[in-house]
């Protein structure tokens, strides 16, 4: 299914934190970073990479933030950090430029974080003279200085699976770091949060003809296996939904619901899922207490090239061309649809008065939460290095700490803005 939806219209709304209705911002209202002011900088380009990537490179994956810093990766860098108040990077780490070019090494992207803790890895992949090599390795790093705590491979071999949270195959929660493992992704398994020691591993489920198809998630701290189950041309027959008991990784319970479902987040209490393939299915929402599932009809079948996410409440269905429809998934009503007039717009965050898009050039656009009207815009800027169009697809996630919006853009480029100056 990791693959099916990668081609689909239906995308992960937060790949740090995985939990894609965080509900009120990390400061209070009215408030910004102490000693915050206005500033725009980019991350020293890793060695080796310009060479690695031909003089261009694609847009941060993502950025979250922990206490002071702002933690990003993409673009050859594991990992690096962005003080919130003055921008400065006092520290960063990347992957490996691998000098003999007899392997290359993916794009970083952040598995997620938990207090102090920052969680990435590494890819080394490319070809050996016995064949293709695989090998990953998640990390564990402090948010404040980078020190590494620990690390844990998680895989090696052709057919092993990257501990990605953007591809869905790893995600953070308290206790550590749920991922897929073994040679062909076979298992999932929680690496301890203080020490990176596997503290159980699980086989995925078996489909009737063939394993099922699993995806890995978290909403609310919790972490999910959400598996298709018949996944065929015309979509799956039915998704499993299970929650993961973090002290031995078995299913605290499962619920069955009908087509390919994707987890956007949990709202109210309850997990809010849409449908990959049928625009037309309405939002699927499942009771986390009562397990009860009540499927709403949505008022207007979604845009077929619409990503959907999970803001605050609201689901956001967003288009390339800058098109915006607000919905609300306890009842399925269109709450407004707009033009936010940023083009191929990245996953949005919202204030409890707007909601946040940007470009990959770092073109911003604050829409009302109640209306949908476009009250702000800001341009792109071209000071953030050329990037390669066939990497970038979106805009990077964007992170709020109070007033404080930061916007990836460009190549290992950040800016933040004051929202009440917008």
């Amino acid at each position: 299914m990791a693959a099916v939806l990668a081609a689909t219209t239906v995308v992960l709304s937060d790949a740090l934190s995985r939990d894609s209705d965080p509900g009120p911002s990390v400061a209070a209202p009215s408030d910004l970073p102490d000693g915050w002011k206005s500033w725009a900088t980019a991350a020293k380009a890793p060695k080796g990479s310009e060479r690695l990537l031909g003089g261009a490179g694609s847009a941060l994956a993502g950025c979250a933030a922990v206490a002071t810093s702002l933690v990003c990766a993409g673009s050859g860098l594991m990992a690096t950090r962005f003080d919130l108040a003055d921008g400065r990077t006092t520290w960063g780490r990347s992957v490996d430029p691998t000098p003999d070019g007899s392997s290359s090494s993916s794009q970083g992207a952040l598995i997620g974080t938990t207090g102090s803790h920052v969680y990435a890895y590494e890819a080394e992949e490319g070809e050996t003279t016995a064949g293709p090599r695989f090998s990953y390795t998640a990390y564990a790093l402090a948010a404040d200085t980078g020190k590494e705590l620990w690390r844990t491979e998680t895989g090696t071999g052709e057919s092993a699976s990257v501990p990605d949270s953007t591809q869905d195959a790893a995600t953070a929660v308290p206790e550590g770091v749920v991922t897929f493992y073994g040679p062909a992704g076979e298992y999932y398994a929680l690496l301890d949060a203080e020490t990176g020691d596997v503290r159980w591993k699980r086989p995925k489920p078996d489909g009737p003809k063939a394993p099922a198809d699993c995806l890995l998630r978290s909403a609310a701290d919790r972490a999910y296996l959400v598996c298709a189950i018949g996944l065929s041309e015309n979509g799956a027959s039915r998704t499993t939904v299970s929650q993961i008991d973090p002290a031995t990784g078995k299913a605290r319970w499962t619920v069955e619901a009908k087509g390919t479902q994707y987890l956007l987040g949990q709202h109210d209490g309850r997990l809010v899922l849409a449908d990959t393939f049928a625009a037309d299915r309405g939002l699927t929402l499942i009771d986390v207490s009562s397990r009860v599932l009540t499927v709403r009809r949505l008022a207007q079948p979604r845009p077929e090239d619409a990503q959907a996410y999970l803001v605050r409440g609201t689901v956001y269905f967003t288009r390339d061309s800058g098109g915006v429809r607000a919905v609300s998934p306890s009842t399925g009503r269109t709450l407004w649809e707009s033009n936010s007039t940023v083009e191929k717009p990245g996953p949005p965050t919202a204030s409890a008065t707007h909601v946040y898009l940007a470009s990959p050039s770092g073109r911003l656009a604050a829409l009302d939460t109640s209306s949908g009207a476009v009250d702000a815009t800001r341009d792109g800027r071209d000071d953030g290095g050329r990037t390669d169009s066939m990497l970038v697809t979106s805009g990077a996630p964007l992170v709020l700490v109070g007033d404080a919006l930061y916007v990836p853009y460009g190549i290992r480029s950040v800016y933040t803005v004051d929202v009440r100056a917008l």
